[in-house]
């Protein structure tokens, strides 16, 4: 007899086969910030493989690169997200009201559902032979 297993879960995203950051284009605007050696050497490697891997600038890839962990960045880190949903000033926040809710009167006839269909069990054909 032969089983057919499946497996659980989210199948396997395909093998990646260039950058990461290699992806959607956004409008520009000029920062200039100061980053450790450290990170300014990871970063001209990485960006210097990203040129290569994708035959485009090194402005562009360096672009790409950081634009890219930036975006990542902002978007991994949920006490950040968290403090971005709570207002910042109180005085401008909306009021929050605590008063208790109203009692609800009780409904007259409670909604009602459709009978349920009857339904062929998995597996089994229109014939009742199992497929």
């Amino acid at each position: 007899m032969e089983t057919k297993e499946r497996k659980v879960g989210r199948p396997k995203a395909p093998a990646r086969t260039g950058p990461l950051v290699l992806g959607d284009d956004y409008a520009r605007t000029k920062v200039t910030l100061e980053v450790s050696q450290q990170t300014a050497g990871v970063l001209a490697e990485y960006t210097r493989w990203v040129e290569k891997s994708a035959g485009i600038s090194a402005n562009e890839a360096r672009f790409k690169t950081v634009d890219f962990a930036l975006r990542e960045t902002f978007r991994r880190d949920r006490v950040w997200q968290a403090e971005r949903r709570t207002p910042s000033d109180p005085a401008t926040a909306a009021p929050v009201v605590t008063s208790a809710p109203a009692p609800r009167a009780p409904a007259a006839t409670p909604p009602s559902l459709p009978p349920p269909t009857p339904r062929e069990p998995r597996g089994s054909s229109a014939d009742g032979s199992r497929a």
